[in-house]
């Protein structure tokens, strides 16, 4: 026999020891009185305890982060955000238009209310659609801007002349004038 090529014949051969490792994402599903699970635990603890041990608060920085920006805004301030009512006619199919009515969700106003309100009051379907910034509004069948303008003001008591708008050859513009607050005021 060419010596390598199988079992040597000269004596019995010491068996081998073969430690068998888990994997550490199989550690959770071990038995709780095997060894490797208890070692597993002494491990975690032994962690968790020298790494409350090096933690401090007088090594945290004490300067002031600056506000996030966020990107392309180039420093400028953000404009506040102002509750604001906003209403739109759209057209389609020539003919026929939608109302949209937005902002209202921000007066403490429910919308499904406010839907039916307005779907009793104009004798149309209205309806509560998402936009595409997905914000709620309600979208009533016809040409009902004035007379919507109107019912707002006088259901809704929390919301005044100066915070209704309306979209106007794609640009917001306010539904009252400021003089016409000034003679509603004296």
């Amino acid at each position: 026999m060419v010596d390598g090529d199988g079992p040597s014949t000269s004596g019995p051969v010491a068996p081998r020891e073969v430690k068998y490792c888990v994997p550490p994402e199989f550690n959770d599903y071990l038995p709780k009185d095997s060894d490797e699970h208890k070692k597993l635990k002494m491990a975690q603890e032994a962690a968790a305890e020298a790494g409350i041990e090096g933690l401090s608060l007088e090594s945290l920085p004490t300067q002031e982060l600056p506000p996030k920006q966020m990107p392309g805004n180039k420093g400028k301030k953000k404009k506040s955000s102002k509750s604001e009512v906003v209403l739109e006619r759209n057209t389609r199919n020539k003919k026929k238009c939608v109302t949209t009515i937005s902002g209202l969700d921000q007066f403490g106003v429910k919308l499904s209310e406010a839907s039916k309100l307005f779907g009793k009051k104009f004798a149309s379907g209205a309806s509560i659609v998402k936009n595409a910034e997905g914000k709620e509004q309600i979208d009533v069948q016809g040409d009902c801007l004035d007379p919507a303008v109107e019912l707002i003001l006088k259901q809704f008591k929390t919301i005044k002349k100066s915070n209704i708008a309306m979209i106007e050859g794609k640009k917001k513009v306010p539904y009252f004038d400021d003089e016409d607050d000034d003679e509603d005021e004296s």
